[in-house]
């Protein structure tokens, strides 16, 4: 009898053992790069999202641990597949979410002539890259996900083309991995911090990502409590702290009303926040220079250099910094009794709700969806004017329920694959993708992905016609805004033909039709809701994003 040959494994084979070891999602799009990992994986039937756009397979990874904080894979072929997912790196890279990114690369035996220097492109984003060899492919997936883990950032994995295929005999054990040694915080450092904050007459805790990430908000409430602080938090920490005495976002997103509240802070303590020109209303958010920072280093302390940083880990500083406030038997300030006095009254009803041209002002569209979208919201928003008005009005249970990629990079265009991820990663929610025509229309090559992964769901569009941010910032200094107008597009006919249900909103009366179908639809809604131009929110007022 003839005897069959060996079966060796291959290295596509080993990655994608690793892989399903470590995750339970990869999103991606099938090239000659990756199609010996990707013919593995579904194969085995393990769960695999397919995008229509590389960069959606890195965006709707950055989502999914938004939504669930669990890593998840990203893969594209190499070249073109590659640097189609640059955008998406750099935003995962500035908002510290780790995941792993699977790519090919030209073969061991040299770049052919449409490869390209991925190394530079991949070390000019910030981003730690490991290359796979013959006898390595489990120890380097393996730190991949480790390195991840750990720095939280993205780890980029290229696997050169001529290896994919190539037989795997035996690998040698693979060595423990190191972690990166965090920064040492020193108890005169943590006295010093309490009794500044002690000290307040009017304390603010702005709480970012980094508690969200360390699950630190109980603690961080704790040590409010005990002062009598008021808290804010950033976009990705919405209610992190489940507190009452809150003044909701920070930054750009800070509504009007609030901003006195928020200046009369006399000493500020930042957590796991980032701080950039946005966030903080190009240096302009607070009223004090009293200005305290605890992070894991300074890299993103870019807009606040009077700030006072403690670099450590929020889960051994705040539970020392909390016994350090006790042991001062402090004296609750009366910062959280003032704040009725402090905010302004809201003047939305003062505000008309129409523009000139007949089109909605869509801070009234805004705070019409936060009454009618279900409770169990979860809002995807792409970049543009438009999610001031949704951060500012649309209220948000939690802080994994409120997924904004691409905020830290200032990018557009990212919104439709993200809300996959986020759809995919908690499907029990009502996943609610907001995004403006101009943004839309760079991401349809994943609206369609959106609507078939998501079985209850939305698509609004904040139509003006127009690049808003750009008008709002740059024509009203005298730039030509030839440039800055759109084709009125029917976004509610072009989610018809990709699967969804068509709704078009002229009028606040027009949001019943969306109401009605909420109650009794299924599948996804296409919204696309006419806005005018004529309304500027303060966080886009020129030079507010620089």
């Amino acid at each position: 009898m003839v005897q069959s040959p060996v079966q060796h494994k291959t290295v596509a084979d080993v990655i994608a053992s690793v892989i399903t070891q470590r995750v339970d999602m990869v999103f991606g799009l099938i090239g000659n790069g990756n199609v010996d990992l990707i013919s593995t994986l579904t194969s085995a039937k393990f769960p695999f999202t397919t995008v229509r756009h590389e960069v959606a397979a890195v965006t709707a990874s950055d989502a999914y641990y938004r939504a669930t904080g669990k890593l998840a894979v990203a893969t594209a072929t190499y070249g073109a597949g590659f640097t189609n997912m640059v955008t998406g790196l750099a935003e995962a890279q500035l908002a510290r979410i780790p995941m792993v990114v699977v790519v090919g690369e030209a073969p061991t035996t040299g770049r052919r002539p449409f490869d390209i220097d991925q190394q530079t492109v991949t070390a000019g984003l910030n981003i730690p890259m490991l290359t796979i060899g013959e006898d390595n492919a489990a120890e380097l997936t393996n730190r991949a996900f480790d390195m991840a883990a750990d720095g939280q950032e993205p780890v980029v994995v290229m696997v050169p083309h001529d290896l994919t295929a190539a037989a795997v005999m035996a690998e040698p054990a693979s060595p423990s991995y190191e972690p990166i040694e965090g920064p040492k915080v020193h108890d005169a450092q943590i006295e010093a911090l309490a009794g500044t904050l002690v000290a307040a007459e009017r304390p603010l805790i702005l709480t970012g990502g980094g508690v969200v990430r360390t699950q630190t908000g109980p603690m961080a409430r704790e040590i409010g409590d005990a002062v009598g602080a008021v808290f804010m938090h950033s976009l990705t920490a919405s209610n992190v702290t489940g507190s009452p005495h809150t003044l909701g976002t920070a930054g750009g997103f800070t509504p009007e009303d609030r901003l006195p509240a928020v200046r009369a802070a006399d000493m500020v303590l930042i957590l796991g926040a980032t701080s950039n020109n946005f966030q903080t209303r190009k240096g302009q958010l607070f009223g004090t220079d009293n200005i305290h920072r605890v992070d894991l280093n300074d890299r993103w302390n870019l807009s606040l250099p009077q700030a006072n940083t403690v670099f450590g880990d929020l889960t051994d500083v705040l539970p020392r910094l909390l016994a350090a406030v006790e042991k001062r038997h402090p004296k609750s300030s009366t910062y959280r009794d003032e704040l009725v006095d402090l905010v302004d009254h809201d003047t939305i009803d003062q505000e008309p709700r129409y523009g000139s041209d007949g089109r909605l002002n869509p801070r009234h569209v805004a705070a019409e969806l936060n009454t009618i979208l279900p409770s169990n919201r979860q809002i995807v928003v792409d970049g543009g004017h438009f999610m001031a008005w949704i951060a500012e009005r649309v209220e948000i249970p939690d802080p994994a329920s409120f997924i904004g990629v691409g905020t830290a990079f200032q990018s557009i265009g990212l919104g439709f694959g993200s809300a996959v991820g986020a759809s995919v990663g908690s499907p029990e929610k009502f996943t609610v993708c907001v995004s403006g025509d101009g943004g839309g229309q760079m991401a349809l090559a994943d609206l369609a992905t959106f609507i078939e992964t998501t079985e209850h769901g939305a698509v609004v569009i904040i139509n003006d016609a127009a690049y808003g941010a750009e008008i709002h910032q740059y024509a009203v200094l005298g730039a030509d805004p030839t440039a800055m107008y759109l084709p009125q597009l029917d976004f509610a006919a072009i989610g018809e033909a990709m699967g969804a249900t068509g709704i078009t909103v002229n009028t606040m009366e027009d949001l019943e039709v969306f109401t009605q179908w909420l109650a009794q639809g299924t599948g996804v809604a296409m919204v696309n809701i006419n806005v005018s131009t004529e309304f500027a929110h303060s966080a886009l007022s020129p030079g507010a994003t620089g």
